[in-house]
């Protein structure tokens, strides 16, 4: 099993609804840790972190810890071919997935030399109103040129807008579609998309997209997970941070 997918299992292993995150919460830090990457625990529970090397764009990674509820006692992992799903309740792919996504983000363009500072939010409470991203200090998110979620359904989307609220800038959804097409992605679109955090970061005035993430049928019991999106997507955040961060190319 290579790192992403065995990042998923730990994760799919630790409970953890709205309110309830602390062992996400110690998971997260203990793996941003062994990057070397300090973090800190904000009063709504919020996982936070930042790393600079040099000057550069400010980009933030974001996914939330929660769940819409807790697994079911017993559960076990079920796979057919390149999809998962529980033998009971919930898989929990949301927003597990977004959460080892950018763990192996992170991991991949720690010591690429990239020119700017990455900071990172792995939220609480997402589930019932954004209740951590919408309580980060406002100081904190001052500065950021590009919030960046994963918490997505489907295998290929990018979020702009919410109803009739815009995250960002036309281009910026744009960029995201040319940088899928450099890496030989096809079928990244910018589209319409449901609450999430990327609405907090963009009510801050920050540029933000929601990108899948792999899963379909979420809050069910027919929830399911496309293992190779997981890669996908990582692949995709990690070609747009170099990019952005003085590193283009694949």
């Amino acid at each position: 099993m290579n790192r992403i997918r065995s990042t998923l299992m730990d994760l799919l292993a630790l409970p953890g609804p709205s309110g309830r995150e602390g062992r996400v919460a110690r998971y997260v830090t203990d793996r941003l840790a062994a990057l070397g990457i300090p973090t800190h625990r904000d009063e709504a529970g919020n996982v936070l972190a930042e790393f600079t090397v040099g000057e550069g764009p400010v980009v933030l990674l974001s996914a939330h810890m929660d769940t819409v509820e807790d697994f079911a006692p017993g559960r076990t992992i079920i796979r057919s071919g390149d999809t998962i799903r529980s033998s009971a309740g919930i898989l929990g792919a949301d927003d597990r997935a977004g959460i080892a996504i950018l763990l192996e983000t992170l991991h991949r363009v720690r010591f690429f030399g990239l020119r700017g500072t990455i900071k990172t939010a792995f939220t609480c409470a997402e589930e019932i109103g954004r209740v951590g991203s919408r309580h980060i200090d406002p100081a904190w998110l001052e500065g950021i040129d590009m919030a960046v979620v994963a918490d997505r359904r489907n295998r290929r989307d990018i979020v702009t807008s919410c109803r009739r609220t815009s995250f960002c800038p036309p281009e910026t959804g744009l960029f995201w579609e040319e940088t899928a097409r450099g890496i030989g992605q096809s079928g990244w679109r910018v589209c319409q998309g449901g609450i999430s955090d990327a609405l907090t970061y963009a009510e801050y005035g920050i540029p933000s997209v929601n990108l899948s993430c792999g899963y379909q049928n979420e809050h069910t019991p027919e929830e399911e997970l496309y293992l190779p999106s997981l890669e996908d997507t990582a692949r995709l955040i990690t070609a747009g941070l170099r990019r952005l961060m003085g590193r283009g190319g694949q």
